[in-house]
């Protein structure tokens, strides 16, 4: 009994000065804490209702469309709002993409197939790329429609419209575009001519 009282008063008495200043302390540092909890959870906050940055062409919507190419066949210019009132197969690549000349080849035999209802035109996305050595490309394989090399800012332009897919020639790019204006990138991978006919049905 005499020490179960002696420890009640043992909890129970004032606190000695060193106590009070370990206490004081400690009360500093949990506010310290909350206070970088509260600023923290602010943040979190602030960045899940934040809007996201995305980014933003310094060239208007339609700039793919009306920006100045040069066929290296012909030696014209054009552009693709300059083309006639048709349904266009637009596709970049590279010379040097065994990938791209397999799918230029269905390209190629969609044209062939539609008697010239549907245009077509190939866009070398290598700045370093010799016209001459796009020409020989073009006549060896026979291939049909408009070719050019890709200026830098039509490149980026149709990145903006249509994503990065249009910089990787490994994943065989093909965009359809409508004579309303409607446009649309298909789905990575060898597009075969029959893929590409129906595709042009659904978009157009």
């Amino acid at each position: 009994m005499p020490r179960q009282m002696k420890r009640t008063r043992t909890l129970f008495s004032t606190p000695s000065p060193g106590n009070g200043m370990k206490k004081r302390a400690w009360s500093r540092n949990a506010y310290l804490i909350l206070t970088i909890l509260v600023a923290c959870s602010m943040l979190l906050l602030a960045g899940c209702t934040s809007p996201a940055r995305i980014p933003v062409s310094r060239e208007p919507d339609e700039a793919w469309m009306t920006m100045e190419l040069f066929d290296v066949q012909t030696k014209e210019r054009f552009s693709l709002a300059s083309l006639p009132e048709k349904p266009v197969i637009l596709y970049t690549f590279t010379v040097s993409c065994p990938v791209c000349t397999l799918q230029q080849r269905e390209i190629a035999a969609l044209v062939t197939g539609t008697n010239g209802s549907v245009v077509s035109v190939g866009l070398d996305i290598d700045p370093n790329e010799e016209p001459d050595i796009l020409k020989d490309h073009i006549r060896k394989n026979g291939f049909p429609g408009y070719y050019a090399i890709s200026p830098p800012e039509m490149t980026r332009a149709l990145v903006d419209r249509f994503g990065p897919g249009v910089v990787t020639p490994a994943s065989a790019p093909v965009m359809v575009i409508c004579p309303g204006g409607d446009a649309e990138i298909l789905s990575p991978g060898i597009k075969s001519s029959l893929f590409l006919a129906s595709s042009l049905e659904r978009v157009c």
